[in-house]
């Protein structure tokens, strides 16, 4: 996965209306939900980008279904809430503001959870070409870094291995 990318892949024609982004949004969402990361792969094209702020850029749909596999995997317990969403037809993209968040709550009863937003560019036909998934890494590590303190050292996500 490289870090450098033109941002080309992510350009798109507008659509005729929002209702083809509404429909690929709610089969991105239930997918998502269901943490079927083969089934939300598939809604990518062959040629996708999927950007991710701590594992970069995933270059087409092969590259997305092994960084999702990978990136969700042992995240039980973990929710990624939607507070918003906004459709823009005339630039064929999804835009929406989510949290990352981690299980469990603080000893005060708030979540540990870093605020994100997604960028998404539909190509058409049901498909997705590219998805920018943006957050801030310093306050995700400091969320997790919390997180292990109130936790006795454990880790809120598998041990990563070599």
């Amino acid at each position: 996965m490289s870090r450098h990318h033109s941002l080309r892949t992510c350009e798109a024609e507008a659509v005729e209306a929002d209702d083809e982004l509404r429909a690929c949004y709610a089969r991105h969402r239930r997918l998502h939900e269901a943490a079927d990361w083969v089934g939300l792969a598939d809604l990518f094209t062959d040629d996708a980008s999927y950007l991710d702020s701590v594992y970069g850029w995933s270059h087409g749909r092969t590259a997305i279904r092994s960084f999702l596999a990978e990136s969700m995997q042992g995240l039980d317990g973990w929710s990624f809430p939607i507070h918003s969403v906004a459709y823009d037809p005339t630039t064929s993209r999804i835009l929406n503001h989510w949290s990352n968040r981690l299980p469990g709550t603080r000893p005060d009863g708030t979540f540990y959870e870093v605020p994100g937003a997604s960028v998404l560019t539909y190509s058409g036909d049901g498909l997705l070409s590219c998805q920018m998934d943006l957050f801030d890494t310093r306050w995700m590590r400091r969320e997790i870094e919390a997180w292990i303190a109130d936790h006795d050292g454990q880790l809120p996500y598998p041990e990563p291995t070599p």
